[in-house]
């Protein structure tokens, strides 16, 4: 008898043994689902400042300010439809003479000029005016630079104070005819302008580093001629630059600066030049906001060369200055 009984026994108690058992396998899996359903959520990383600044150089390039003429200023004026008129010149020679209407402030000054109005700034030749036009427009300002500025709008010396002159500020050094190609590739700068992680407090930064640095042809020859570690960059037409440039220099256009980044040395010293100093100063500009240490050529290849062929027949020419009303 107990030997029937036995295995019944067995079988009854296995399955006592596994019915218990069945909640917590049904627990088990019930934890593993859950496991399984629960998203696992990566928080994005924060865009650094450098690549910021290069998004908003970016957009600008692809929209750049362009430069007023006197003449075309001057029938503005006359017509009642003036911008907002901005002379970035030292007070003392704003009070000599300053075109109508025109307020003056500081470099330093430039964000606090009013968002929603149509802007022109002036200096002496156009240059540093160029500088802040840059930094204008990278900030969204609607802006224009006078072309050469005061120079172009009066004759009176008194007035204009400074222009450009080839018998004192033309040479004739060396050019090459040779391109260069630069090889050699670079991080880019690391910036730490702001602790603010809002992308316009840190374009605003980034524009406040901007100050008008300038080269004189005699310089830049001197550090040439040394040998001294620099990157040279020319911002003409890859025509001009064929027909002669500054030795050891590159041409990248400024259209397409901001892809050749990698091409220029953040731990030595840039200088930029065009035609007469406009262009150049604008690439300076942006190149200071993306954390280089850079300079514009004064007056461009026109402060260079005296050959038409080289500098493009473009300098300023003292003839064609106006003579129109000032303010005192």
């Amino acid at each position: 008898m107990r030997l029937k009984l036995w295995p019944r026994t067995l079988i009854i108690t296995i399955l006592l043994v596994l019915l218990a058992s069945l909640p917590l396998l049904n627990a088990c899996a019930g934890e593993e689902a859950e496991e399984e359903e629960e998203e696992v959520v990566i928080p994005p990383e924060e865009e650094e400042e450098f690549d910021i600044v290069k998004d908003a150089v970016s957009a600008y390039l692809s929209d750049m300010a362009g430069n007023t003429k006197a003449s075309d200023l001057h029938m503005r004026i006359v017509e009642g439809d003036a911008p907002y008129i901005v002379s970035l010149r030292s007070a003392e020679d704003y009070a000599k003479g300053h075109i109508p209407g025109a307020i003056n402030i500081k470099f330093g000054d430039l964000t606090t000029l009013p968002e929603n109005e149509e802007i022109l700034v002036y200096c002496y030749t156009g240059q540093s005016a160029s500088f802040a036009t840059a930094v204008l427009g990278v900030l969204d300002y609607d802006v224009q630079n006078l072309l050469h500025g005061m120079s172009s709008w009066s004759t009176d010396p008194n007035v204009y104070v400074s222009r450009f002159d080839p018998a004192t500020s033309q040479g004739d050094y060396t050019i090459e005819t040779t391109a260069n190609t630069a090889t050699a590739t670079y991080d880019f700068p690391e910036l730490n302008n702001t602790a603010s992680n809002d992308a316009d407090d840190i374009t605003e930064a980034a524009a406040k580093t901007v100050s008008p640095k300038y080269i004189t042809a005699a310089d830049l020859n001197m550090k040439i001629a040394e040998d001294e570690d620099m990157t040279i960059i020319s911002v003409r037409s890859a025509d001009h630059y064929a027909a002669g440039h500054v030795p050891g220099a590159v041409n990248i256009s400024l259209g397409t600066l901001v892809n050749n980044l990698n091409k220029i040395d953040p731990d030595a010293p840039v200088y930029v030049y065009c035609y007469t100093g406009h262009s150049a100063a604008q690439a300076v500009a942006l190149l200071q906001m993306l954390g280089y240490d850079a300079y514009s050529l004064k007056f461009g290849m026109c402060s260079w060369s005296s050959d038409t062929a080289v500098n493009a027949g473009k300098c300023f020419d003292a003839s064609t200055a106006q003579n129109y009303e000032v303010e005192t």
